[in-house]
């Protein structure tokens, strides 16, 4: 991404009389006085604090030509603290004086995030917040939205007001709408928070977020339009003022590395994506279907505009597939109507788009894309197409489309000239998505390709292709064999079922599913499940010993969380690591269902329904997750 323009270009800069931004400044008089009238309403004793208007006279100030004056300006502001922040952060964001901006954003710095009634891990999360680069303020933000019982919330809410950055006020903004959603049960606690945190700040960010906020409390249709306009001016403000000061990657700057979520939150344009797709759900809560559809195909067309069809295939079908998850797939037509050349020129475009038919229930249409895509690839001949196919059935698999998805890996699976590798994956793939529709029998013949007596591939070093991929080969059989435990298990073959999970706990001792599965043994005698426990401890102090020695690598932490989840152990620190998996790796899905088991075995309930509802969130068509939910929930109601 291009350094930001800290200027625009009609703009220029003078070392005496006539600097720059003067009609900005007048106009940014006008904004902190409305600002400062509503400040003023709230305090009780008035002549405590500066009036708003010598607070926007001072303002005004910072950008003088005079040296001393500029200075004199700076040092009565930071005196006057707090009752001057929001005029100092519209200054900060919105002055076209770079002069005026970088002093009001400096100034703003001064100001502490933390609250005397912050909590003391929210405390903790904010002492070093503003001693991070850009990347690590993020986490820190994705934290304190995941603090329990919404105790974070109020302090990201303070970030979007105080962040000293714009950038930085967006991202923590971004975070927070998107946990908006119209049937989500715990949004109003949520807003509560938020508004306490959000004070009278009158930032882009900031008014986006009070907008949602008082669309999510309306009760009367005029009170929903008056959000939904108060959310359309925001965003308007916000890609009007987008980038004008300071620098969108500032960790990239500093050279500091970032994970894959790190970079999507921090990236203004997804950023952007993240305000007017929360926009678009506003309107369709609302009841503005139609509109909703349109601004859905206006901000799936403005990916388009001057790229070719390969630099925009990731971007559409990601757009293309929130579109139909929110429950208007109608927007594909802006697809056939406007770039029809996506869809030849890409086979996973015309999967999207297939996705998109089947949920508005145009099947005939939904099956011909759907069979030009899986044509189209395979027509490319050899091992070129193993990757691609492979690709199309992970996708088709996580849109819901089963037979599609299952049509795919079995061709990269029947097709000897698979590239070793992807035949590889696409077994694991296809055994995993076979086991979570609960059909084992064909997961554990799928694994048969692999580990089979007579498997149809002997091309290839095994062992060597799965380190390639990062899998143990002990690992993968131990799958292997607990898939083909729960095939035994279905059928009411105890005995089967129990010799297939001594025979993965042969391959790896610290198996964590066949390590569940035997201490659940409905047969188990006393000794049996003895047994069954020492080896999970064992287990468990082995897993410890690899989170000590690789203590970054977030498998451990949630193999221990799972196993203690789903047996016996220390459920305090099965929590805290659960939680220390999603540190970073935002949101993971399948960390959320452990965090869920976690706070079920603890017996919070309702702990255990929210994680798994985010889950849900994450991978709506899940459906060893939906059924997690399901008895969770059965189980909440039920509890006294």
């Amino acid at each position: 991404m291009p350094p930001t323009q800290l200027l625009p270009r009609e703009v220029t800069m003078h070392p005496a009389t006539g600097r720059s931004g003067s009609a900005a400044n007048w106009l940014l008089v006008a904004l902190i006085l409305t600002i400062g009238t509503a400040l003023a309403g709230a305090s009780s004793d008035p002549p405590a604090e500066p009036s708003p208007e010598a607070i926007a006279a001072l303002i005004v100030k910072l950008g003088d030509a005079d040296f001393q004056r500029r200075e004199t300006a700076s040092a009565e502001l930071k005196a006057i603290g707090p009752a001057a922040v929001d005029a100092l952060l519209a200054a900060a964001e919105l002055d076209r004086d770079l002069e005026v901006a970088m002093r009001a954003r400096w100034l703003v710095d001064t100001i502490p995030l933390g609250m005397p009634h912050d909590p003391p891990e929210v405390t903790r999360l904010l002492e070093s917040y503003k001693q991070r680069d850009f990347a690590q303020r993020v986490r820190v933000m994705h934290r304190l939205l995941r603090v329990d019982d919404d105790a974070g919330i109020e302090a990201l809410a303070r970030i979007i007001r105080l962040e000293r950055s714009p950038e930085g006020s967006r991202v923590a903004a971004a975070l927070l709408v998107r946990e908006w959603q119209a049937d989500n049960r715990w949004w109003p606690a949520i807003a509560s928070h938020a508004t306490a945190g959000l004070g009278s700040s009158a930032r882009p960010a900031a008014a986006f977020a009070r907008a949602v906020i008082d669309f999510s409390a309306a009760t009367t249709p005029p009170a929903r339009d008056e959000a939904l306009a108060a959310a359309a001016t925001a965003l308007t403000q916000l890609e009007r003022t987008d980038g004008d000061h300071g620098s969108r990657r500032e960790a990239a700057d500093e050279g500091d590395e970032e994970d894959e979520e790190t970079r999507s939150s921090g990236d203004v344009t997804e950023v952007g994506r993240i305000f007017a797709r929360t926009q678009i759900a506003m309107l369709l809560a609302a009841g503005r279907k139609d509109e909703a559809i349109a601004a859905a195909k206006a901000l799936l067309a403005a990916q388009w505009e001057g790229l070719p069809a390969s630099q925009i295939a990731s971007p559409t079908i990601e757009t293309l597939v929130w579109g139909t998850d929110l429950g208007i797939p109608a927007i594909v037509d802006q697809i056939h109507d406007t770039r029809p050349d996506l869809i030849t020129a890409n086979p996973l475009v015309a999967c999207a788009a297939a996705a998109a038919e089947r949920a508005r229930g145009d099947l005939g249409r939904a099956t011909a894309l759907a069979d030009a895509a899986f044509a189209a690839i395979k027509a490319q001949g050899g091992g070129r197409n193993s990757r691609l196919m492979m690709q199309s059935g992970l996708l088709q698999a996580r849109w819901g489309c089963v037979d599609w998805a299952l049509r795919a890996y079995s061709a990269v699976l029947d097709d000897p000239q698979s590239l070793p590798t992807d035949y590889c994956y696409t077994a694991i793939l296809a055994a995993e998505y076979l086991h979570e529709l609960q059909r084992d029998e064909e997961a554990a013949a799928t694994f048969g390709r692999l580990f089979g007596p007579n498997p149809p591939r002997r091309d290839f070093n095994l062992e060597q292709n799965l380190a390639q991929l990062g899998r143990d080969q002990r690992g993968t059989r131990a799958r292997a064999d607990f898939f083909a435990s729960c095939a035994a298990a279905a059928r009411g073959d105890a005995a089967e079922q129990r010799r297939l999970l001594e025979a993965a706990l042969r391959s790896l001792g610290k198996d964590v599913d066949s390590l569940i599965a035997l201490y659940h043994l409905p047969d188990n005698t006393p000794d049996q499940r003895a047994d069954a426990l020492r080896r999970i401890n064992e287990a468990l102090r082995q897993i410890e010993n690899e989170i000590q020695g690789v203590p970054d690598d977030t498998t451990g932490y949630n193999e221990y969380a799972w196993l203690v989840a789903n047996t016996e152990g220390d459920a305090e620190k099965a929590t805290r690591y659960s939680k220390q998996s999603l540190v970073k790796s935002f949101d993971n899905s399948s960390y959320l269902d452990t965090l869920a088991h976690c706070r079920a075995a603890a017996g919070d309930l309702a702990g255990a329904v929210r994680w798994q509802s985010l889950a849900l969130r994450h991978e709506p068509h899940n459906q060893t997750i939906r059924k997690t939910l399901e008895r969770f929930e059965a189980k909440a109601a039920a509890k006294p």
